[in-house]
């Protein structure tokens, strides 16, 4: 009895110590969420437009806003009445903001706190006044001298701070073609040496460069055409068309540059539209005007703005309208057709994305112009008459500080930034980047692998890997050694133990277990499909087990290949698809091919072509599986023996095949090829029909469905 209240009484203190536990730790737990959630909210801004950025797979998130609207500017903000079309803005290196009033032809001077500094709004010249036409694109040299592109004069004025001419720019004459279009001036900036690049509506060859005198020079960075399949075949086309032909036929012409902005480091940025032809709205050239901006990275085919999508039935792209290059280097780019600002970084990578269309501050309904004082971003609205400004929220703050340090190859200084940016925003590809390597440096390699898998960079993963595994090797080499020698000893004295001798004639005479059939195919494929011809022996229920791990063996690979080797989100997966694409391509080959050698008086029936297709398929699923386990350990410039492997397994499925069908319809070589070819034409046919079938089918729901209704409304 004493021993039983003993019991109660030590189980009572065991849960009350259980309970006081897990209360302390709800405590803990509950007060650690309120700290992690008033630090959030402390820093984060609501923004009155979508914001938002792309994952890893490309994927519209929502995220946390890196830049938020804290004011707007107007003309009467500044005592100088309303701006009327503004055009163009520009921030010297004084930070004064220099506002291209294009409507009241006057140019308005402020400086960083949008306090008035001077209009000017008039030129002079030694023969009189000027009168600006059509002024838009305005630019500010190092000496203070403004130079303004009238588009409706057709020059480039240069005026000093009084608004008096220097000198102007017109249409250069020139042997060259290029240079015989029209010249309508709308963008000039001016590098350090005092070159002149001028852009002009409907040129094609890039930039006018000018020297400092207005001598032309030539023309400086063109967009290139891409070649695609589609040229190749049209210039073939154009080479056998008569004169009149061509004429008809579409012209490939590389696009034309829609703005132009000078770096801090000297080099030219421009944007252009996208096309089929074309690439790399945003570009960085070099002094040979070759764009140095790197883009595209692995497996990824986006260049820069948004993702094209359709709304209903219309395309909607990105329009880059202006860029500019803050000091430290950020690129911001201003898509008219959303207005919307894309800031990447140098190395290409997307920061944030601001903005919209509307009418609250923040967005806007013409947007032209875009330009910054240190980080904070100015846009210009032609519509509206107004500059919003954009200051950096905490978390763009912590970004644009670790972005610097990580382009300049601190990361460990870095790193304290992004780990604060990864707790504001946990799906900031670059910040899980930078810990990445920040971590890799320390040596803390399965730590790096975890944060390189969250923002699939599967470059440096490969290279935390390598180290991890090195580290392994270096650490229990010998004793793997040791495990490999005993175990090559102990296979070799079991197999001369227990193996005995065989004749050639048991070889030929030896009766195979019909079990046995699909490895003694895979082994032999050139006498094993006729010895199961023969011997009748093949298995339905086992060519259906066959089949079934062939569909088992591409769920596998598809989730199961290493991280480093596999082109496919692990996250979510298509079980009906990949069910289809295996099992049910399978199923219409044997249907096919049934149906063709039928015709063809092969000697197969649906059941044998069933079960050798399904035994040919063994050394491909063994290949896979192989490839799926060395990928598990191999590392990215290991990938040439996961491929050699993968070739093998379709090259041993091509000749099991191919002996498959010879020895199941008693073929000869060539009618089998023939046969197979048909086949594979038939399952595309099958495929064509399949799909007319269903969208008729659907088409024929949607047409009961709408006299349903129509009977519906009538009744």
């Amino acid at each position: 009895m004493k021993v039983k209240v003993r019991t109660v009484k030590l189980k009572r203190r065991v849960y009350a110590k259980l309970i006081t536990v897990f209360l302390v730790g709800l405590i803990f737990q509950w007060f650690g969420n309120m700290s992690v959630y008033a630090y959030i909210i402390e820093d984060m801004r609501e923004v009155p437009y979508y914001q938002y950025n792309y994952d890893v797979y490309l994927h519209e998130i929502p995220s946390a806003a890196g830049y938020f609207p804290s004011k707007w500017v107007r003309g009467e903000d500044l005592g100088v009445g309303a701006f009327k079309n503004p055009s163009d803005m520009y921030v010297d290196s004084k930070k004064n903001v220099y506002i291209m009033d294009s409507g009241n032809k006057r140019i308005v001077i402020c400086d960083q706190n949008f306090k008035l500094i001077k209009v000017i709004d008039k030129f002079l010249a030694n023969n009189g006044d000027i009168q600006l036409v059509e002024p838009e694109g305005i630019f500010v040299d190092k000496d203070g001298f403004i130079y303004i592109c009238d588009k409706g004069a057709k020059v480039v004025l240069v005026v000093n701070q009084d608004g008096k001419l220097v000198k102007t720019i017109e249409k250069p004459i020139t042997d060259l073609k290029a240079a015989k279009k029209d010249f309508v001036p709308f963008k000039v900036v001016v590098d350090n040496a005092g070159v002149i690049y001028v852009l002009s509506l409907g040129s094609f060859e890039g930039a006018y460069m000018f020297d400092q005198n207005g001598n032309f020079l030539g023309f400086y960075g063109s967009n290139k055409v891409v070649v695609t399949w589609q040229l190749l075949v049209d210039r073939i086309w154009k080479s056998i068309l008569t004169k009149e032909q061509k004429s008809s036929m579409v012209r490939y012409l590389p696009t034309e540059c829609t703005s132009i902005d000078i770096g801090k480091d000297g080099f030219i940025y421009t944007t252009s539209n996208l096309t089929d032809i074309s690439e790399g709205e945003i570009r960085k050239l070099n002094y040979l005007g070759e764009n140095i901006l790197w883009y595209k990275k692995k497996g990824q085919t986006r260049d820069y703005g948004d993702i094209p999508k359709y709304s209903g039935k219309e395309l909607e792209d990105t329009y880059f309208i202006d860029i500019d290059v803050t000091n430290d280097g950020f690129i911001n780019a201003l898509d008219y057709e959303r207005g919307r600002v894309f800031q990447y970084d140098q190395n290409a990578n997307l920061l944030f994305i601001c903005g919209g269309k509307g009418d609250q501050i923040g967005t806007f309904r013409d947007p032209v112009a875009v330009d910054s004082i240190g980080n904070a971003l100015l846009v210009l609205d032609k519509l509206k008459g107004a500059i919003t400004v954009f200051e950096e929220t905490k978390l763009g703050s912590l970004v644009h500080k670790a972005t610097i340090l990580y382009n300049e190859g601190k990361y460990d200084e870095a790193r304290d930034l992004w780990r604060q940016v990864h707790k504001m925003d946990f799906n900031f590809a670059l910040a899980q980047v930078g810990l990445g390597k920040a971590l890799l440096r320390m040596d803390r390699y399965s730590d790096a692998m975890y944060y390189f898998r969250l923002a699939n960079d599967k470059e440096d993963y490969s290279e935390a890997k390598e180290n991890l595994r090195n580290e392994f090797l270096k650490r229990n080499f010998g004793v793997l050694a040791t495990i490999l020698i005993v175990m090559i000893i102990a296979l070799y004295i079991i197999i001369k133990r227990f193996k005995k001798p065989v004749s050639a004639q048991e070889i030929y005479t030896k009766k195979i277990n019909k079990y046995k059939y699909p490895i003694h195919t895979m082994l032999h494929p050139f006498r094993g499909f006729e010895e199961l011809k023969e011997e009748r022996k093949g298995s339905v229920g086992l060519a259906i087990l066959i089949v079934f791990l062939f569909f088992i063996t591409m769920v596998i690979n598809r989730q199961y290949t290493g991280f480093i080797f596999n082109p496919y989100r692990q996250d979510k997966i298509n079980i009906i698809s990949l069910f289809s694409s295996t099992v049910g391509i399978f199923f219409f080959w044997v249907l096919s091919n049934w149906m063709v050698t039928t015709l063809m008086e092969g000697e197969g029936k649906f059941g044998e072509v069933w079960i050798f297709s399904a035994y040919s398929l063994v050394p491909y699923i063994i290949c896979t599986l192989l490839a799926v386990i060395m990928s598990q350990f191999l590392i990215a410039e290991e990938a040439m023996f996961i491929n050699f492997v993968r070739m093998i397994g379709v090259l041993w499925l091509i000749v099991c095949l191919f002996n498959a069908m010879k020895a199941a319809h008693q073929f000869s070589a060539g009618k089998t090829v023939g046969t197979m070819v048909l086949s594979v034409i038939g399952v595309g046919i099958i495929l064509f029909i399949l799909v007319l079938m269903l969208t008729l089918f659907g088409q024929l729901i949607d047409f009961i469905s709408n006299i349903y209704s129509e009977i519906l409304l009538r009744i």
